[in-house]
């Protein structure tokens, strides 16, 4: 055999075992991404004192109109934050009790700003009641999409909620719920600008607070304009202040979250379940982590990693309407009717009650009165 010859075969046999190689690894590949996903849970580690607030008597409190006794409790809770910084959770739960965009709670809140417009809680109140409608006005993500009356309208309530979440700041300057709120204001428009700054000023007044940062963090995720780069770079200056905030360790997770969030997108379910995974040891427990997972895990009808997994972010964060939205879908899944019910009913004292949950409640009704069977529900 010629040299020549010799050095062909010796080329195409290094070519066929790249070939092959290649073709290995991309099998490998596309087998670990198939793969079922796992998830290893060890104890839940809280870091907050036990919550006290209760959306569903603030609610009343405010339906009845006792504002007096809303100050009252609403100033408490700030002060606990201000003396421990980890009651921030509970304060945050205490005002997001006005997210709920119930129609008739606006005349009463315009009522309690008018009769008491010292109160710091009653400004801050309004101003997330408006801030929820802006944001249920905008059904897309990007501005350019929404129609020319409504983006007017939504932006109006925006701005009317920014200026309440002022009045509140300048009333209290470590009032960092409102910053969050202007925050959150500021990212439905794309107003970047006023986002820096205000961020800068709770910088000032309340340097240890975590809802502010998620409030930016959530701000400078890629569809928002943002980047992951970016979210890890916030999220790694915040450490700074971790030894004073424990709390500010979950940001640490929420590039992993978001790639979760953007996988599970894609229909890449198992993909998603392990960037939730990487987030949660990346960030420690936190509830957003857990619900996106539970959430997923429902998708791939592993209804007790679900279950498992919202029951977390349930006691991380009690009463978030996300959470007990995909519970009541993982009790249908599970062929429990009563839980399904009570979290339907937990639902509706904070929140309006969507449709599809109004389906659930009806199917749950009917199983307990003896006349439904099992039924297979639209996924979540």
């Amino acid at each position: 055999m010629s040299d020549d010859t010799s050095q062909k075969r010796r080329k195409r046999i290094n070519y066929l075992w790249e070939l092959s190689g290649a073709t290995v690894v991309t099998l490998l590949l596309l087998h670990n991404a198939n793969r079922p996903a796992t998830s290893v849970r060890g104890p839940l580690k809280i870091l907050t004192p036990p919550f006290t607030a209760d959306k569903s008597e603030i609610i009343q409190e405010l339906r009845d109109r006792n504002f007096q006794a809303l100050d009252i409790k609403l100033n408490s809770y700030q002060k606990d934050f201000e003396d421990n910084v980890l009651e921030e959770g509970n304060l945050a739960i205490a005002f997001d009790a006005f997210a709920f965009t119930d129609a008739s709670l606006s005349a009463i809140l315009d009522q309690w700003v008018k009769s008491e417009p010292n109160s710091y809680p009653a400004h801050l109140a309004r101003s997330k009641y408006l801030l929820a409608l802006g944001w249920q006005l905008r059904e897309t993500e990007r501005g350019d999409k929404i129609p020319e009356q409504q983006l007017a309208e939504m932006k109006r309530l925006y701005r009317d909620s920014v200026s309440e979440a002022v009045a509140a700041i300048k009333l209290n300057p470590k009032s960092s719920i409102a910053y969050a709120s202007i925050v959150e204001a500021a990212k439905g428009v794309s107003d970047y600008k006023t986002l820096d700054s205000v961020y800068a000023a709770s910088l000032k007044n309340v340097p240890l607070s975590l809802s502010t940062r998620v409030a930016v963090i959530t701000a400078l995720r890629p569809r928002w304009g943002g980047s992951h780069e970016a979210m890890a770079k916030f999220a790694e200056e915040a450490q700074k202040y971790a030894a004073q905030n424990p709390r500010l360790e979950s940001l640490k997770g929420f590039v992993d979250q978001d790639q979760g969030d953007i996988a599970w997108d894609a229909g890449k379910l198992n993909q998603a379940v392990r960037d939730y995974n990487k987030a949660l040891e990346e960030g420690g427990d936190f509830a957003l982590a857990y619900l996106q997972r539970g959430n997923v895990y429902d998708l791939l009808r592993s209804y007790n990693d679900a279950l498992e997994d919202l029951s977390r972010a349930n006691r991380l964060r009690p009463q978030d309407t996300f959470t007990l939205h995909a519970l009541a879908y993982t009790y249908v899944h599970l062929n429990r009717p009563k839980d399904t019910l009570a979290v339907i009913q937990e639902y509706q004292q904070f929140a309006v009650l969507p449709s599809d949950l109004l389906s659930l409640e009806q199917w749950a009704q009917n199983f307990n009165a003896g006349s439904g069977q099992a039924v297979k529900i639209g996924g979540n």
